[in-house]
């Protein structure tokens, strides 16, 4: 079986907003392995963690599968391409966080050939809609298709 990406979103801590969920990357490696991939940390703490078992107290409320990875791309370029991944920390990424981490190594994957542009792009729209479904910071709970007009 080849290596599988994908990406996680957990639950808000302390509360459920949508700023507050954690996102990551999970690779499952032919040899039964897994690696969480993430940003963690708060401003200006931000750091790239590898984990091998998951890092949360709860299960990832979603599982997004990203995509297959062609052989060629291995375990330590896909480690590699992640850690390499830089973290914002500066006064002037105050608002940056784990899913903006999320989408920028999905680039640098990109760019080493283990998945597509619109595989990335898909990934992404999963991942907003489910960091929408969070609660808003007013208590109520937006839902990202219903806000589009969709059923």
């Amino acid at each position: 079986m080849p290596t599988q990406i994908s990406l996680l979103v957990y639950k808000g801590v302390p509360v459920d907003f949508s700023k507050y969920r954690h996102t990551a990357l999970h690779a499952l490696y032919p040899d039964g392995q897994h690696d969480w991939l993430h940003a963690v940390g708060a401003h200006p703490f931000f750091k790239f963690q590898k984990d091998s078992e998951n890092p949360m107290s709860e299960p990832p409320i979603a599982w997004i599968p990203v995509c297959t990875v062609p052989d060629s791309v291995t375990k330590a370029k896909i480690i590699f391409a992640c850690a390499c991944t830089p973290v914002h920390n500066s006064n002037s990424d105050r608002d940056w966080n784990c899913q903006n981490w999320v989408g920028e190594a999905l680039t640098e994957l990109v760019k080493i050939g283990c998945l597509t542009k619109e595989e990335r792009r898909a990934a992404i729209g999963k991942m907003v809609e489910t960091i929408l479904e969070a609660e808003l910071e007013d208590g109520h709970v937006t839902n990202a298709l219903n806000d589009q007009g969709h059923p």
